[in-house]
Parts: structure tokens; sequence; C-alpha cells
């Protein structure tokens, strides 16, 4: 069965106010022995009230991250792994170094 994975890799702050401004995400899908992966940063929205950086958790930034985003691109991003590791199980094109 496969798996898609939202993580963070990192959340950049603001010292002064310790606003999560920007989070840099990956997406990981895992279809048995084939995986793809996808990188990208989004500028979070900054609330009225802040949550201390500390009290912040992994599944609420990415719950900001997807909010931003939108579910158009959140679903396009999630399709492209899926066509990526289609792609790995049944290649429709490949390339080479020709000789020399």
């Amino acid at each position: 069965m496969a798996t898609t994975t939202w993580a963070l890799a990192n959340v950049d702050y603001d010292v002064s106010d310790g606003f999560c401004h920007t989070a840099h995400w990956t997406v990981t899908r895992v279809d048995g022995d084939y995986s793809a992966y996808s990188y990208g940063s989004t500028t979070l929205t900054k609330p009225e009230s802040l949550t201390s950086r500390t009290d912040l958790k992994t599944a609420d930034i990415i719950a900001d991250v997807k909010a931003v985003l939108g579910t158009d691109q959140v679903t396009s991003i999630e399709n492209s792994l899926v066509l990526n590791i289609s792609e790995q199980k049944t290649p429709t094109q490949g390339s080479f170094v020709p000789a020399s």
C-alpha cells in the first residue's frame, strides 16, 4: 500500500517576535520498493495572535502550509509523486550517454 508523508525540513522565524514566517517542507510517497520526493518552501501568513514557537507542533505548521498552498496545489504535488512512481514502475522514456 502506498503512503504519502508531509514533513518539515526546517522553519524560519523572526527573532523579534518568534513568528514562524517560512516553512521548508518535504513530501515523500513510498509505494513498495519505489519512492518519490518533493521539497518546497512556503511563506506563512502571520496570525493576529502568535503561538510560542516552542509550543508549535509539526502537524500545525504542515496544516498552515497546506492552507497557504490550497487544495489544488497540494493535490498537484501529491499527484506528481504518483506519476513519478508510475514512471519508475513502467518507464516510458530513457536516457544514455553515447559512445565517443
